[in-house]
């Protein structure tokens, strides 16, 4: 699933070789991911292989954030102890280090994750008065990982600013889904929908997806209760727990949503349908009210209603599977326009179904 992610979801891909791109080019990055940063291990190690093709002599370093201020944590890390006694108080860390000749981090790409809000501003500035004093070498290149988009704008002029929100978005995770649910247990037909419901649901964690298009039928089955087991039961590529703050009243709304995309097109499919095959029946006991007390005056405008009506009094002649057929139609266009969610079984009838064809389609 990692894979899938970031090597063949187009933006994700993208996304990732532009950081490899600005770094490889010589400039330092304000980096803004989420907090649940998917496959993140796989992220470091597809970025540390690009970065390695495209400057064998550079080293991608990851480090935690330090408790230090950044100028200094940076001058005891990356300088011997000899290069470290030159260093004079008067002259700032990024000053000296920019014209040091004598430290591995000429040839380091820094990156430092998970920087707090508070301490964003200090290793801005560090990074962008360090790359204004670099002289007659090349400069280590730092790419600061923070995880709120308000910090994004706070960067600063020689620092390129890159986010992953900005970047990628809810089609991206759909397509993702529709990818992912290829390896499940689900019917090719429900396999859209469940890759709807799951971006629509989930689609704030991509991992979350994953495991959920993966569980297939079970979440359809139980999407709320599914959740609820993942995030007791699993841990996320890089151990930490599932965090889903959703109630079950927000899934079944986000679950209606993906039912009427997918499902009210194919009722009005079949309305249409009906009328094309029955049209002259129809046309013969027309006009007739609508449940609004509007007339129906030609077929094309009766409603799913009123050609239930029609046949229950004999109007239309259809056979006992036609008339059940009828009601199962009407009865989803009705809970749907009444925000009601479907049951599986309903709707797993009426997505084989799929579209009715017509002499003309």
């Amino acid at each position: 699933m990692d894979q899938i992610w970031w090597n063949h979801i187009i933006k994700a891909h993208a996304f990732l070789e532009n950081v490899v791109k600005e770094a490889a080019g010589g400039h330092s990055l304000l980096l803004t991911l989420p907090d649940s940063v998917p496959w993140k291990s796989t992220f470091l190690d597809l970025i540390r292989e690009q970065l390695l093709m495209e400057n064998p002599k550079n080293k991608l370093e990851v480090i935690e954030c330090p408790e230090e201020e950044p100028g200094e944590f940076i001058l005891q890390k990356y300088c011997k102890r000899e290069t470290r006694a030159k260093y004079r108080y008067g002259v700032s860390y990024a000053q000296f280090l920019g014209k040091c000749q004598e430290t591995v981090l000429n040839d380091r790409y820094v990156w430092v994750s998970d920087i707090p809000d508070e301490k964003v501003t200090k290793w801005l500035d560090f990074v962008s008065e360090y790359q204004k004093n670099v002289q007659d070498k090349t400069p280590g290149i730092f790419i600061l990982e923070v995880h709120n988009d308000a910090m994004n704008r706070k960067s600063k002029k020689g620092i390129r600013s890159l986010g992953f929100e900005q970047n990628i978005g809810a089609y991206d995770k759909y397509a993702f889904c529709a990818l992912a649910s290829s390896e499940t247990n689900c019917k090719e037909f429900l396999r859209p929908y469940l890759a709807e419901a799951v971006a629509s649901v989930c689609g704030d964690d991509v991992e979350l997806c994953a495991v959920c298009v993966a569980k297939g039928m079970e979440f359809l089955n139980a999407p709320y209760e599914t959740i609820q087991k993942v995030t007791e039961d699993l841990v996320r590529s890089d151990g930490e727990r599932y965090c889903f703050s959703k109630s079950q009243e927000e899934v079944d709304t986000l679950l209606w949503e993906a039912q009427l995309k997918y499902v009210f097109p194919l009722v009005e499919n079949y309305r249409r349908y009906f009328v094309k095959k029955y049209y002259d029946f129809i046309k013969a006991v027309l006009p007739i009210n609508n449940g609004y007390g509007d007339q129906v005056m030609v077929p094309e405008e009766a409603e799913l209603g009123n050609l239930m009506y029609l046949v229950e009094r004999g109007g239309i002649p259809v056979s006992a599977e036609e008339s059940m057929e009828l009601k199962r139609y009407r009865k989803a266009r009705n809970e749907l326009a009444h925000m009601n969610l479907l049951s599986n079984e309903e709707l797993c009838v009426i997505l084989k179904a799929g579209k009715h064809k017509t002499a003309s389609d």
